[in-house]
């Protein structure tokens, strides 16, 4: 058997939505939806600890929220928003009012929210925020509607990601 020393090395292929560490941006929003330059970043591992563990956020304002998932230092966002018609994250505050609404800036092919963009607004108290990535759901089903879906499970699928961390709405 014979080789060419020209012969290009196959690049390895990214396993599909397997990621290292993700980050939570929430950058705030004036009052016309423009951005400020006051951004908090939550950096999580690949076992979901996050830090800082501990986040302040202005209560009743608007945040554009961002999350960036990265496997070995790569982005692979464009894995989920290729499958987005099975990937929708949710947002689930430990306490009514922690969180009182998001909208999702980024959807599937059907319209249905995704999630790695959105508009979330802000709350009062200290809550934890739970953060669920949620694979192979069946985005129809009434389970799937809500972005704050506490019973998210019932609409199928598991988990990619599910991270939890503290935040002080003040």
């Amino acid at each position: 058997m014979t080789s060419c020393k020209d012969d290009p090395k196959p690049t390895p292929e990214v396993v599909q939505e397997e990621y290292d560490a993700a980050r939570i941006q929430f950058i705030e929003l004036n009052s016309d939806g423009s951005e400020t330059t006051d951004t908090t970043t939550v950096n999580f591992s690949k076992e979901g600890v996050p830090s800082p563990a501990h986040n302040h956020l202005h209560a009743g304002e608007k945040y554009r929220t961002l999350i960036s998932l990265f496997y070995k230092g790569n982005l692979i966002n464009s894995e989920i928003t290729a499958d987005g018609k099975e990937h929708q994250f949710f947002f689930i505050p430990s306490i009514a009012g922690g969180v009182t609404n998001y909208v999702y800036n980024d959807v599937d092919v059907d319209g249905r929210g995704i999630g790695l963009d959105g508009t979330m607004t802000i709350g009062t108290g200290e809550f934890d925020l739970k953060v669920v990535l949620r694979h192979g759901l069946d985005k129809s089903k009434p389970e799937a509607q809500a972005w704050n879906s506490a019973a998210y499970q019932a609409a199928g699928g598991s988990d990619d990601l599910n991270v939890e961390f503290e935040v002080h709405a003040e």
